[in-house]
């Protein structure tokens, strides 16, 4: 019985020694944690179809704004509407004393009467042989100069008065009844406001001009509905840019909807291109030692513990997000968080 006890005994004791020396020997061959590693996170890169707005700002007017005038010059006789007074297509709105034109017009007249007479009294001489033909070509001349300055006269009473050529609002007046002033000189300014027809005038730099084109969505913000924003639309972009200023000009069709709009309110505007670029998109978190529009990222390696530092090209920054032009064709996933830690000899670990 003592010989069967000692074998148990040496038996459990060989057993509990074995499977400690097996439990250390898979402790010893778990690989060891490198505590230097960095800790990381992967963002994927994305593709998406993107163009930066143009901003721009300006002051609202209307399509068809007009300065008013007289064609002639004289002593304005009445001005028939104030400022701010609608007014509609049509309506007599100035008028000058005809006291002088109405004389011309008679005085014209009057010598296209005679230069008729000496004509006709002329052919009749020259059916008897009493009159040349050369006096009688010059009679026809005096007659068709005269009847030309008549022609002029009346035109000119005509334009005498100021009619509004378009349903809208008298939004400044230049003078008073009874000032003495010249052909051309204004004296009344209308705008379309009836027809609803609101524009924005902005100026554009050429590296915007270029990105935009006619028909281009558009955002308005004013300073009088601050809470809201009005859709437009991109309406006229001239060719030329301006001498003084050096922006090539441009019209924004607004929609305002039943809101109150006038002349002289300052907006801004957001164009939308329509023409957009295939840009590469990460979070903007992903980007060390940015100048300019040049920057760089980190991206894993295959054994994905290193990493490699790729140079890139931001076209822009927006939302958290940089817009990518070059440098990620073959790149899938861009390191993000942890990226400020990272030299090109780091290694790290990438935590879901």
């Amino acid at each position: 019985m003592k010989k069967l006890l000692t074998a148990l005994l040496i038996s459990i004791t060989l057993g509990a020694t074995f499977w400690a020396c097996s439990t250390e020997k898979k402790e010893n061959s778990k690989p060891a944690i490198d505590e230097s590693a960095v800790a990381i996170k992967l963002a994927p890169v994305q593709v998406s179809d993107y163009s930066l707005p143009v901003i721009s700002s300006g002051l609202i007017s209307t399509e068809t704004e007009s300065k008013l005038s007289f064609k002639v010059g004289g002593v304005i006789s009445r001005i028939y509407v104030k400022e701010g007074e609608a007014v509609s297509k049509g309506q007599l709105l100035a008028s000058l004393d005809l006291t002088e034109i109405d004389a011309q017009v008679a005085q014209a007249k009057n010598n296209l009467e005679k230069t008729k007479r000496d004509l006709e009294r002329g052919q009749r001489l020259l059916k008897d042989s009493a009159a040349t033909l050369e006096q009688i070509q010059n009679l026809q001349t005096s007659f068709n100069v005269a009847d030309e300055n008549f022609r002029i006269a009346s035109f000119n009473k005509q334009f005498a008065t100021i009619r509004a050529n378009t349903s809208g609002m008298v939004i400044k007046k230049f003078v008073n009844e009874g000032e003495l002033i010249g052909g051309g000189t204004p004296v009344l300014t209308l705008n379309s406001a009836a027809q609803n027809d609101w524009i924005v005038k902005i100026g554009l730099p050429d590296v915007d001009w270029v990105r935009v084109k006619k028909g281009d969505r558009a955002r308005i913000v004013t300073d009088a509905y601050p809470n809201e924003i009005f859709d437009g639309e991109l309406n006229v972009i001239n060719e030329g840019a301006d001498l003084a200023s050096g922006l090539y000009q441009a019209e924004v069709k607004v929609k305002p909807g039943n809101r109150k709009l006038a002349s002289g309110l300052f907006a801004k505007v957001e164009i939308a291109p329509s023409v957009k670029r295939k840009l590469q998109t990460i979070p903007i978190e992903s980007i060390v030692e940015g100048q300019g529009k040049n920057a760089f990222v980190f991206v894993v390696k295959e054994d994905r513990k290193s990493v490699r530092k790729l140079s890139v090209v931001i076209a822009y920054l927006e939302n958290q997000k940089a817009y990518v032009s070059k440098g990620l064709e073959q790149v899938t996933e861009v390191i993000s968080a942890g990226s400020a830690f990272l030299t090109e000899n780091s290694t790290v670990k990438i935590e879901q």
